[in-house]
């Protein structure tokens, strides 16, 4: 079987997401959701499982890069900022192989000795159950599931009954909640053509009956993929790819705001540019409050902006070492770009 080499990475979207930092310790996901842009991976670097058989290997590269005094590359500057993991990005860490492998529960042991900000991003947590005793040991630990809105009806028929059923993920993060472990639920993605606002609403009842305190939201990243999968279980991705474009996004965005003020949830929204004025509560697009967010990112910017810090303060204090710095300042300082928007189109 082959391993995972490189658990550790920067998200390509650094300059947009606080959450850049993640670790995956396993290569591939075999949950295959039907709605999951990722998995075209699988095809892409083989369809080996790939799990992270050198944990050690995983520690040693924590503990040098503390030491490192000249950090030259985002991942080596995350490190050495002791960056807040997103545990979870590419693949699930807690899909069915970790109860023969246990390689994620080998990781979560090494960031709780390093006393590792750390978030757990899983859709299987009936197998994160049995790290429970890790998880009340961390002293700095969010377990943050995914749940889209449509709840049962996702799980039925976009999740194929894979993963952890909503509702016992729900009542996870209760119980560990009560025991003083934070909490979050990431609520991605709302799909427009397929999830409706009456979804969402449910959703937000759901999350206060459980006192679960954020929720995010952001429409769906289709790629062709995605699309064969859609067409395949009788979905309309016409009317699907029609609603997600930013025209008809846009409409339904401030509306699923709307009703996370109405429950009083906190609600995280990658979406800079759609959410307009909108400012985070939390400093993640997740919803969730860390300790040590990466900063050079527009969801930095946006909220400190709009909460009236003065720009160039703004701009030069975000400066991490984690991402682009001269395409960061291109989107801070309004400068005209084809494929990407600008901080001062969000705020339009």
């Amino acid at each position: 079987m082959k391993e995972l080499k490189t658990p550790l990475t920067i998200r390509g979207d650094s300059l947009y997401c606080p959450l850049s930092f993640t670790l995956d310790t396993y290569g591939n996901c075999f949950h295959y959701c039907h709605h999951c842009y990722i998995r075209r991976l699988n095809h892409v670097w083989g369809e080996e499982l790939k799990p992270l058989f050198n944990t050690e290997g995983l520690k040693r590269k924590l503990m040098n890069g503390q030491k490192n005094k000249n950090p030259k590359s985002f991942l080596a500057h995350a490190i050495k900022n002791k960056n807040t993991i997103r545990f979870g990005n590419k693949a699930d860490p807690y899909q069915r192989a970790e109860l023969k492998y246990k390689v994620s529960r080998e990781a979560l042991k090494i960031l709780n000795e390093l006393d590792w900000s750390t978030v757990v991003q899983t859709k299987n947590t009936e197998i994160l159950k049995r790290d429970e005793d890790i998880l009340l040991d961390m002293k700095d630990i969010t377990v943050m599931p995914v749940i889209s809105p449509g709840m049962d009806k996702d799980w039925e028929i976009l999740e194929k009954k894979s993963t952890t059923p909503p509702r016992d993920r729900l009542f996870f993060l209760y119980t560990i909640n009560k025991k003083g472990v934070k909490i979050g639920v990431n609520g991605e993605p709302f799909i427009p053509g397929f999830h409706t606002l009456k979804d969402f609403e449910d959703a937000l009842k759901l999350l206060k009956h459980y006192k679960i305190p954020s929720y995010n939201t952001y429409n769906l990243h289709m790629n062709d993929w995605v699309a064969k999968n859609l067409c395949s279980i009788g979905l309309d991705i016409e009317k699907i790819w029609k609603m997600n474009q930013d025209e008809e996004w846009k409409k339904i965005l401030p509306k699923l705001i709307d009703l996370s003020k109405k429950y009083n949830i906190i609600l995280g929204c990658p979406d800079f540019i759609n959410s307009g004025k909108y400012r985070e509560r939390a400093n993640t697009c997740c919803g969730i409050n860390v300790s040590r967010p990466t900063t050079f990112n527009v969801i930095t910017w946006k909220r400190e902006l709009l909460e009236g810090k003065k720009s160039e303060r703004v701009f030069r204090r975000s400066w991490d070492g984690v991402g682009d710095f001269d395409f960061g300042k291109k989107i801070f300082t309004e400068e005209s770009n084809d494929k990407f928007y600008t901080l001062k189109e969000s705020l339009l």
